[in-house]
């Protein structure tokens, strides 16, 4: 007999139920890593090189990634190639911490600390669905100029 007087079998039905409609869990077999930035300076602009791999990697839409960092670093910035170019003088440093920190906002769940979230976008709300764990969780909204 189950706590509270519960049947075992109705709980035993009731917990499979429960199990069907929860989503799969989906689970990277190798670790996550956030990816290093790879910078060029042209005068007074930046150019991270690797910016479509990064964007891929965190599973993530370039143009988010791209306004979330023009704003974060306070530069105009444009796609050029799988590129972007910051119009400033950006250090290496600088940009890695910029991408650590959309991925602590963005990617990581907040309740499981896993990597495999979507990023949902409705007209009024930002959140996280995490793909682990079921979590979802509102995120700011990152506002383009």
């Amino acid at each position: 007999m189950v706590p509270g007087g519960m049947d075992d079998q109705l709980y035993l039905k009731m917990l499979d139920e429960l199990y069907r409609k929860m989503p799969p869990r989906k689970v990277r077999t190798e670790r996550f890593r956030i990816p290093v930035v790879e910078v060029m300076q042209h005068g007074n602009k930046t150019i991270l090189m690797n910016f479509k791999e990064i964007a891929e990697y965190l599973n993530r839409d370039e143009k988010i990634l791209r306004v979330f960092l023009a704003r974060e670093l306070a530069a105009p910035a444009a796609p050029s190639d799988g590129r972007l170019v910051l119009h400033s003088r950006i250090s290496e440093d600088t940009l890695q911490s910029a991408i650590e920190y959309f991925v602590k906002k963005y990617v990581i769940c907040p309740i499981c600390n896993g990597p495999d979230t979507k990023l949902v976008v409705t007209k009024k709300n930002w959140y996280l669905k995490c793909e682990i764990c079921g979590a979802e969780s509102s995120v700011p909204p990152i506002k383009q100029r």
